[in-house]
């Protein structure tokens, strides 16, 4: 188990600090201009024009702020102002609604149910949390009244208005369920009852390893995670608190040493992208709440105290502290780091000890990821120079672990007519015809470029990582191939001969002997090196402009062993 420390831990105190900053950093860009038709709205300065979603945001913050203030005895926040730009904000919202009653995301959706759920998400916590608190004055008062008519106008578009992505179908049917607990006359409208009956009956997503269908822990796992938390409250499945804590645990168990997490398995945008999963934060606190889960405040503190100082938005995690208090300070925030994680649906093998974290994927080109603390070993891939159409690359067409070793089989088969040449058919083929063709085109073939890697956990006086051997099993003598080592810029990378600080883009040949990329005090060692050819960006092989990448080359067939360690300090 690994302990983060920070100066705080998370409570709603410390959250409050970054919530009122978050809060007088949009007010400047609320509309003020009686004459303007989006006055209220906030002013995005990336779109340069009014933002409803930018808007129902600032609106969820200043009521957090209201009610985080009164429960914290904060006198120094002027209730009447905050309130009084909220509800101007709700009027701008009211107008900017099309007649479905959705709103807009600039970004891309238009009249789009699910970013207005998304939104009616957020504004049914205040009542959620705050009905009886705001209600006791005017200004409050006149806040909620607003808030149930644009929620309620938007329930129909919800309703009825469809989806794009997986995720979709949550935000829209927690919005529903938690409009209709807000207000409970609403359990009489049978086109909402219908719409949050008809994508229920599609039931979770969830596989049975605890993924969701988007794999994204960097964003979507939180959405989802958090839309079930409503709808099993909200929406009588008290079960999915159970399937909830199947995802929170799983992704527990894929994060570095550093917070971070692994995204190569992601469906979306956080693919290959390293950050703190902070958006999961809430999740764990409602989660426990509800299902009491030690774990689940240990992760909780220790993704706060890992990343607080770089918070992007307080909201979600305010809304964590408003309804479940500050977790136990007493829980240590530790998270696993000792365990070896092997998932076959999901196609992942996951292996950490301490400082060392290391990824294996089938079916990517990616095959690993190797970090070491700070040190950061974002991609190793193999590539031949063989036909092009992407069949030299190796993808982990097959993966097994068992007795303690991986193995990964590529069988560089992404086009079935590659590797061949195609043959004449002995009659006209017109131009029009050409495509049509050439299933009907013999073939003279070459041998498939299959290759294997088996790894090995290992360790020695050069530190932990792994032992791996990579071999052709099939394929052409003589073709070109490269085993490719790209890591993250910023390192220092050593050998017996040289010592540089390489940038993005650079390419350096591993000749021979071992090297090692040093970031501060994190080191990945690497070898031995092997250089066939000096080509420094193969046909068909991936680039990599923003790593710096380590080549060792061959002519097949390869029958190559190495190793990766990782260690902290000096060199041994």
């Amino acid at each position: 188990m690994t302990p983060f420390r920070s100066p705080y831990t998370l409570s709603l105190a410390a959250l409050y600090v970054h919530l009122r900053a978050a809060l007088d950093d949009l007010v400047p860009l609320q509309i003020q201009d009686p004459s303007a038709p989006d006055v209220g709205a906030l002013w995005s300065p990336g779109y340069g024009m009014a933002d409803p979603k930018l808007t129902g945001h600032f609106v969820t913050l200043s009521a957090y702020a209201v009610l985080a203030a009164q429960r914290l005895g904060d006198a120094s926040l002027d209730r009447q102002a905050v309130l009084t730009r909220a509800a101007a904000a709700v009027d701008s919202l009211l107008v900017a609604q099309h007649p479905s009653g959705l709103i807009d995301l600039l970004s891309v959706n238009y009249d789009s149910a699910p970013d207005t759920a998304f939104t009616v998400q957020q504004l049914c916590t205040i009542f959620e949390l705050g009905r009886v608190e705001l209600a006791a004055d005017e200004d409050g008062a006149h806040l909620l009244a607003k808030l149930e008519l644009f929620i309620r106008r938007t329930l129909p578009g919800i309703a009825t208005g469809g989806f794009h992505t997986p995720n979709h179908r949550w935000v829209m049917v927690s919005a529903m369920v938690q409009a209709r607990h807000c207000f409970p006359d609403l359990a009489q409208n049978a086109e909402l009852e219908d719409g949050i009956a008809a994508y229920l009956a599609e039931g979770i997503d969830m596989d049975a390893e605890g993924m969701f269908i988007e794999r994204s822990i960097g964003v979507y796992d939180a959405v989802n995670d958090r839309s079930w938390l409503f709808i099993a409250q909200f929406g009588d499945r008290p079960e999915a608190v159970a399937d909830v804590a199947r995802n929170l645990a799983l992704n527990l168990r894929l994060l570095h040493a550093d917070g971070t997490a692994e995204t190569g398995l992601s469906h979306r945008q956080d693919y290959g992208t390293r950050k703190v999963p902070i958006g999961l934060i809430d999740s764990y606190l409602v989660a426990n709440y509800l299902q009491p889960t030690p774990d689940f405040i240990a992760a909780a503190h220790a993704l706060w105290q890992v990343d607080a100082t770089s918070l992007e938005t307080p909201g979600w995690i305010c809304y964590g502290l408003l309804k479940c208090g500050d977790p136990d300070p007493a829980q240590p925030a530790r998270l696993p780091d000792d365990y070896t994680l092997w998932l076959p649906d999901n196609g992942i093998h996951r292996v950490r000890h301490g400082l060392l974290s290391g990824s294996f994927f089938r079916g990517a080109t990616r095959m690993a990821t190797v970090t070491f603390g700070r040190a950061e070993l974002t991609a190793i891939k193999f590539s031949q120079t063989y036909f092009g159409q992407f069949i030299g690359r190796f993808r982990g067409d097959e993966m097994d672990f068992a007795e303690g070793r991986l193995t990964m089989v590529s069988q560089g088969r992404a086009n079935p007519r590659r590797p061949g040449y195609e043959l004449p058919l002995g009659r006209p083929v017109p131009h029009a015809q050409w495509t049509d063709a050439l299933d009907q085109r013999p073939l003279r073939w070459l041998p498939h470029a299959v290759s294997q890697l088996v790894v090995d956990e290992a360790a020695d006086q050069w530190g932990s990582g792994f032992d791996l051997h990579l071999r052709t099993v099939e394929g052409t003598a003589g073709v070109t191939a490269q085993l490719a080592f790209d890591f993250a810029p910023g390192g220092i990378w050593e050998t017996a001969e040289t010592r540089t600080q390489p940038q993005a883009g650079q390419v350096i040949f591993l000749q021979q002997g071992f090297g090692s990329m040093r970031y501060g005090n994190d080191v990945i060692r690497l070898g031995p090196g092997a250089a066939a050819h000096g080509t420094w960006q193969m046909r068909d092989a991936e680039p990599a402009p923003d790593h710096v990448r380590v080549l060792v080359t061959f002519l097949l067939p390869v029958d190559y062993s190495f190793s990766l360690r990782g260690y902290r300090g000096l060199s041994r």
